[in-house]
């Protein structure tokens, strides 16, 4: 059997010239491409893979800085509390207990006197204070008791101020306000109103 003309013609170095050219045609057309997207799938999950741990990282990072930070506020909040029972017991012991009441409210009538200020009048009310727990103060089954006072007058300015000053000496008393008007400019007279509270230890038991 005689060989097609063509295959004559080119021969066998043609025919190999031919096939290497399909290969290569193939591996152009059809090879290279499956290729090509094989790479790029794979980098993209590589991508996508380093991303999912780059933010699982920062999850456990964020996590952990949550973690120290309640526990650095449990730790402040610890060591603030034992100080605070402790100044809260001080100024517990430093109140005067209710049989000094009447020295209080008449040390208050008896400065203003000291001090130049008549007093025409006086407003006094008295109520029981919230105090903390017997137990994280130290202190026995008591209660506190403010007395407030409200004082009127009229006097000069710098009367007025030795006043206060000499109010505020007082450790169981405290200033709610001072409100102060002078109507003459060229009068060193002033009306005030003072609001002070005074503190005692009051017994709860009956």
């Amino acid at each position: 059997m005689k060989a097609p003309i063509w295959l004559r013609q080119l021969g066998v170095p043609g025919v190999l010239g031919a096939a290497l050219l399909l290969a290569s045609a193939w591996v152009i057309l059809s090879w290279l491409p499956r290729q090509h997207a094989a790479v790029q799938q794979t980098e993209s999950d590589t991508r996508r893979l380093r991303h999912e741990l780059l933010q699982r990282a920062e999850r456990a990072q964020a996590e952990a800085r949550a973690a120290q930070a309640v526990d650095a506020q449990a730790h402040a909040v610890a060591d603030a509390s034992a100080p605070s029972h402790a100044l809260w017991a001080s100024l517990w012991r430093d109140l005067p207990d209710a049989s000094r009441r009447v020295d209080l409210q008449r040390a208050v009538l008896v400065s203003a006197r000291d001090a130049g200020i008549p007093l025409a009048s006086v407003q006094w009310r008295g109520e029981p204070v919230a105090w903390v727990d017997a137990a994280q103060s130290g202190a026995p089954p008591q209660g506190l008791w403010r007395q407030r006072l409200v004082l009127p007058v009229q006097a000069s300015y710098p009367a007025v101020r030795t006043w206060v000053s000499a109010l505020l000496r007082e450790p169981a008393l405290s200033l709610d306000s001072l409100d102060i008007q002078r109507s003459d400019p060229l009068s060193d007279q002033v009306k005030a109103q003072v609001s002070v509270s005074l503190w005692w230890r009051q017994d709860r038991r009956p």
